[in-house]
């Protein structure tokens, strides 16, 4: 008990002094999700049906089924959907960046992609990355603060190979599909699925993650 005590202070402590590598605030998108990715640690504060992440402070689950939650911010809702069936059929996904967006750009080896649209005052960030998409509609202030978020989920969701498999062997989903149907929308049915929130929010990013086991 002693030894994973300190373990969780070290890593507490080194999450702390790594945070100043990089300000949410300034930096682009793409230096804040290679930071994130090169700094998960795996560790999660979250738990759903045959996977588990961790939810950045100030954030939490307001709905959830096996494969969809809603996850809730103080001015925004964040809607993640995780592709169970890609998953565990080990689909090679490949995306590759596109034209007409406001922001659109691959990551970690095209195994990611975020592409972000420009919606009148509203900035639709939709972000796809180790079997799991995200989308939120959000202020231009909040760019970085929502893609941050976004790819903590995202990078720190890890799978649960046997429940997994009980979910398919229920007949809940078939093997023979290929991806969640959410995956298949357009950009134009995704802004439906988007609410639109005015409440005013100034984001200060935290000093250190507090992850839980």
């Amino acid at each position: 008990m002693k030894k994973k005590y300190i373990k969780l202070f070290m890593l507490i402590i080194s999450v702390f002094v790594l945070s100043g590598c990089v300000n949410v605030g300034k930096d682009n998108p793409e230096s804040i999700i290679n930071y994130v990715i090169s700094n998960n640690n795996n560790m999660a504060n979250h738990v759903n049906r045959g996977f588990k992440y961790y939810i950045p402070r100030g954030l939490s689950v307001s709905y959830k089924t096996d494969f969809n939650e809603i996850i809730k911010s103080k001015s925004y809702d964040y809607y993640l959907y995780v592709d169970l069936v890609s998953y565990y059929n080990k689909t090679d996904l490949s995306y590759s960046a596109s034209d007409g967006y406001y922001l659109s750009k691959t990551f970690a080896d095209n195994k990611g992609i975020i592409n972000i649209t420009k919606l009148e005052s509203r900035y639709l960030i939709s972000l796809e990355y180790n079997y799991a998409k995200i989308e939120v509609l959000v202020k231009e202030k909040d760019i970085n603060m929502a893609i941050s978020n976004s790819i903590i989920i995202c990078s720190s969701i890890s799978y649960n190979d046997d429940t997994i498999k009980a979910i398919f062997d229920e007949g809940v989903l078939s093997t023979n599909e290929k991806t969640i149907n959410v995956f298949k929308t357009n950009d134009e049915q995704n802004r439906n699925l988007l609410e639109l929130e005015d409440d005013s929010f100034t984001y200060e990013p935290a000093k250190d993650r507090d992850y839980i086991n």
